[in-house]
């Protein structure tokens, strides 16, 4: 017998594996971010999920999106799916300012063959079912605890399970890798060349929004005509039953936000020689970018990837644009065929320059943490907005904290437009006067005083660098050999 976990939720069952709803015959599979907003409203048991909750759930890792607008329109298609109103609701109220609470009650489901009953035999019911290990283990092994839950991302086990084992193109889905606000990632067999890659999918409720395919499509194309070590490399873009995805390098270590967390759990900051190589790295696939006049937009450590062969990765071009100067160029996007009346989905019909923005004008497109002044105002960006936000990153590298913080984005942004933030000496006596200068001129407020590209930077850490790393000489049988030996 097919294996469930199943609630009731007034009058539907609720399948938790699945992401269906059923009443009676009625079938109704939940996108993924309905989904995981009703299973977190069943996890708490009638108290109130956050609007943060949300936000942190399905947007890890400062993923970059409109999260109001996405949380407003995921609340809205789960209360059609449930034939509810915000009005007069029945089974998810709005806690004005705060966030939802479930209204109806949770009990045992007639229909689950799994987990459907405690170990002493009574049934699952609205207390039982947070009491209960088996069901709770499932939550967290889920990510769908709320507060409790693990900050790694997760993929619904339908939709990992469904893919894997299965030929997409000419690559063969081998297990997925985690999922965040722009996508879907998992790891894969080449076929015709016998390597492993990376595809990333679209979430399937962003699929088919204009907004989320110009991005994707975007990202691809920017970074795949990116060809340098120190940026991850795009293969190609491909489609799979009508879901674009993009097929990349499979990389292996970890994030630069993940080396910082466990040196912040030590209360180590990194080391200067090791600290040096990494922005130096970043620094130089940053220059390539710019060369070809793009900004990325979205320098953060979650975006930078350190491998375990020591080589340093820029991930993640989605938000950059091309520009001219201080000037930002119109992106090209796709043509949308609007469907025919009976709801089918719009049809990509071409790819054409536009005069056109993706992000709407005047808003902030980025990290909150991570921004530049001018891109906290929402003004045109040039590659300056990647030197100050590679200032943030140098700063937390060299301290172990973040230069800017807050209890919202919106007073971290205030922030960053007028406060000064502790010197870098203050925090680790240890840190050369000389890098603190550097940090200190990447992060020059007005851009016209800051450092004026990537590449200046890279010099005076490249001078740094030479300063405490030595020469040391020995002389073999066929000559003399020099080498730089790290310390």
């Amino acid at each position: 017998m097919k294996a469930t976990l199943s609630v009731q939720l007034g009058v539907f069952e609720v399948d938790l594996l699945a992401g269906e709803l059923r009443d009676g015959d009625r079938v109704h599979r939940l996108q993924e971010q309905p989904f995981q907003i009703l299973s977190m409203l069943i996890a708490r048991g009638g108290q109130v999920v956050t609007r943060n909750d949300i936000r942190q759930k399905l947007w890890p890792n400062d993923t970059v999106v409109e999260f109001d607008h996405s949380i407003n329109s995921a609340i809205k298609k789960l209360r059609q799916a449930l034939g509810d109103s915000a009005d007069n609701p029945q089974y998810i109220e709005t806690i004005a300012r705060r966030g939802y609470r479930l209204l109806a009650a949770v009990g045992h489901s007639p229909g689950a063959n799994l987990d459907r009953r405690l170990s002493d035999g009574s049934p699952v019911g609205k207390s039982s079912l947070r009491a209960s290990p088996r069901v709770n283990n499932f939550f967290m092994r889920s990510g769908l605890g709320g507060e409790q839950a693990s900050e790694a991302p997760t993929v619904r086990q339908s939709d990992s399970e469904g893919l894997i084992g299965r030929k997409v193109s000419h690559y063969r889905v081998l297990k997925a890798l985690g999922s965040g606000g722009m996508g879907r990632l998992y790891k894969a067999e080449d076929l015709k060349l016998g390597r492993h890659v990376a595809l990333k999918f679209l979430p399937e409720d962003l699929a088919w929004e204009p907004i989320a395919l110009r991005r994707f499509e975007r990202e691809a194309r920017t970074a795949s005509s990116l060809d340098h070590p120190n940026i991850c490399t795009i293969y190609e873009v491909e489609e799979y039953e009508e879901q674009p995805f993009i097929v990349m390098q499979l990389l292996h270590g970890e994030t630069l936000r993940e080396r910082l967390a466990v040196t912040a759990a030590r209360n180590e900051p990194l080391a200067l020689a090791e600290m040096l190589d990494i922005a130096i790295q970043i620094c130089d696939g940053l220059q390539a970018a710019h060369e070809k006049g793009i900004v990325h937009r979205d320098i953060k450590p979650a975006n930078i990837f350190l491998t375990t062969s020591g080589q340093v990765k820029l991930l993640d071009f989605g938000l950059a644009k091309l520009v001219t100067s201080a000037n930002e160029m119109r992106s090209d996007h796709w043509l949308l065929e609007s469907g025919s009346s009976s709801g089918s989905k719009p049809t990509i019909v071409g790819l054409f320059a536009a005069d056109a923005n993706i992000s709407a004008q005047g808003t902030s497109v980025g990290t909150a943490a991570y921004m530049s002044p001018e891109q906290v105002r929402g003004k045109n960006l040039d590659a300056r907005s990647d030197v100050f936000s590679f200032g943030l990153v140098l700063y937390e590298m060299a301290t172990g904290q973040r230069a800017f913080t807050g209890d919202s984005s919106g007073s971290v942004k205030t922030a960053i437009l007028d406060d000064a933030p502790t010197p870098v000496h203050q925090l680790n006596p240890v840190i050369p006067r000389s890098l603190e200068h550097v940090i200190n001129g990447a992060l020059e407020k007005d851009r016209e005083k800051r450092y004026q590209n990537i590449a200046d930077v890279r010099s005076g850490l490249e001078h740094l660098r030479s300063r405490t790393e030595p020469e040391r000489s020995f002389a073999p049988v066929m000559g003399r050999l020099w080498w730089r030996v790290c310390w």
